[in-house]
């Protein structure tokens, strides 16, 4: 029998290197934290946070995909490993309040000079430190769809609020006026929050999400959206931005879904892959056991170049201490102790389509 709970790995230094262009030390840029700490517990909102970010560049042409479907230790159908609900987190406490502050500067707070889906359909990205393509317009509505979900998605409260109002007038025609308002003020930023799963429970028992889907995602890999969520502002890219929590490492054919998520995702819009280190080992897919975990951070950035996303880059949101210095990566890395559960986001933005150049695709270095 597979195991029901999540084994924390230890770092590992792997005698290869799979990183083409970025050394462990540079790997991040370096960074003075603001003010605004991301692990304080009483923030000031009054600035956002700087978290330590690398690019991530683009593999080499001499470097192909993996063949997909990825192998795993067990093989078994998921809908069976999935099928009883887990009302729990994978990721502890403080790395939740660390993904919330992200969230909250990514999708909400500083994301001011980006837009939602306007009245045209037009869409503009949603993503901090990624150039933006709005227009300089009030703001539409916000689509964001959370990607293998469950019961909790990790949103801060404001947008947490905002996702309930907008779900009770969508789905129940109800909200109370003060809910409704909120939704119509805050500059005008209406958000919905879709949810693709495989437990019909634990959706049902998200109340921020506007629209359920469940989905196999290694038996069907290709994600198509219900017509019900095909709207008549943007019928055929109706996302500004997807998030997926801790999951990456269970899809067997990454590549033909974070290829599909590109064609539903809006002109500027973007993805953010969100990496720890916890697992159920037997359901992991390819060779993640294996690989260090800035191996996995390169390795996944290279599952979004293969797809077609531009712009990757890793965002570091490890626990930091009160001089902004991370507690626990460096002492991860020597294989000593770390301060709570590690967190990074890889995410990337869409382009416009134009193919990569050469000089795009070759890495600096030789593995």
């Amino acid at each position: 029998m597979p195991p029901t709970h999540l084994l924390s790995l230890p770092p590992r230094r792997s005698p290869r290197r799979l990183l083409l262009s970025i050394s462990l030390p540079t790997l991040f840029a370096t960074a003075t934290m603001s003010t605004t700490s991301p692990n304080s517990s009483t923030p000031n909102y009054g600035s956002p946070p700087t978290y330590p970010t690398g690019s991530i560049p683009p593999p080499p042409s001499s470097l192909q995909p993996p063949k997909q479907p990825l192998s795993r230790m067990d093989e078994t159908d998921d809908s069976a490993f999935y099928s009883q609900p887990r009302f729990v987190t994978h990721i502890d406490g403080g790395a939740i309040s660390r993904l919330r502050e992200y969230y909250r500067w990514t999708f909400w707070e500083g994301s001011q000079d980006h837009e939602g889906i306007d009245e045209k359909g037009e869409s503009g990205g949603v993503q901090q430190g990624h150039e933006s393509t709005g227009s300089g317009k009030k703001r539409g509505k916000i689509r964001i769809l959370d990607l293998c979900a469950s019961w909790v998605s990790h949103f801060p409260a404001c947008m947490e609020k905002a996702a309930i109002a907008t779900a009770r007038r969508i789905q129940d025609k109800t909200g109370s006026e003060e809910e409704v308002k909120a939704v119509e003020d805050g500059e005008g930023k209406e958000l919905e929050i879709w949810g693709l799963g495989m437990n019909k429970a634990e959706l049902n028992a998200n109340p921020i999400l506007t629209h359920r889907i469940i989905q196999d995602l290694n038996t069907h890999p290709h994600i198509t959206l219900p017509s019900s969520l095909s709207t008549s502002t943007s019928p055929t890219t109706p996302l500004n931005a997807t998030t997926c929590v801790v999951s990456i490492d269970y899809l067997t054919s990454p590549l033909s879904i974070l290829s599909s998520l590109l064609s539903l995702t809006a002109l500027g819009g973007s993805i953010h892959l969100v990496l720890s280190n916890r697992c159920f080992p037997t359901k992991v897919a390819g060779e993640w056991l294996r690989l260090s975990e800035m191996e996995r951070v390169e390795l996944v950035g290279r599952y979004l170049w293969w797809s077609g996303w531009v712009g990757v880059e890793v965002v570091d949101l490890c626990e930091k201490n009160e001089g902004g210095e991370e507690k626990g990566w460096i002492g991860r890395m020597l294989g000593g102790g770390g301060g709570g559960d590690p967190l990074w986001v890889v995410r990337g933005v869409k382009g416009d389509g134009r193919a990569m150049g050469e000089e795009e695709r070759v890495g600096k270095t030789e593995l």
